[in-house]
């Protein structure tokens, strides 16, 4: 990101570290990486159920690990260009890349994800 507008610290996220989009449909992306004020993730893109949102609550899970109903709001939602293990697969597949930005985290919450930070990341970005 060219303009990168964080005001906090972002670590890579451990491989394991997953969010989940609650909908009619739950859908789960990969973290990319993740800081106290948000995160970056990435799935698998099905135009037909697209996971739209302006406010709403995910979960963040790690291993046995979990945070629920962390309030955010969608930064920004661009297609990316699938990793190269998709392009062995009969047929296609399109991912996106999303960022949110958390708000009004309790102070569980914050706990919480200071945990994640400390227990699930690879190191600052």
């Amino acid at each position: 990101m060219e303009n990168d507008k964080r005001r906090d610290i972002r670590f890579v996220a451990a491989d394991d570290v997953v969010v989940v989009l609650p909908d009619k449909i739950s859908k789960i992306g990969r973290v990319i990486d993740i800081g106290q004020g948000g995160l970056a993730f990435e799935l698998i893109d099905d135009e037909e159920s697209r996971w739209e949102f302006s406010k709403r609550d995910i979960s963040l899970w790690a291993n046995e690990f979990h945070v629920s109903d962390i309030p955010c709001k969608m930064v920004y939602d661009i297609p990316v260009k699938p990793p190269p293990e998709y392009e062995l697969l009969s047929f296609h597949i399109k991912t996106r890349r999303c960022g949110i930005q958390f708000e009004s985290l309790t102070e569980n919450q914050r706990g919480q994800l200071e945990f994640l930070l400390k227990t699930y990341t690879k190191g600052k970005i």
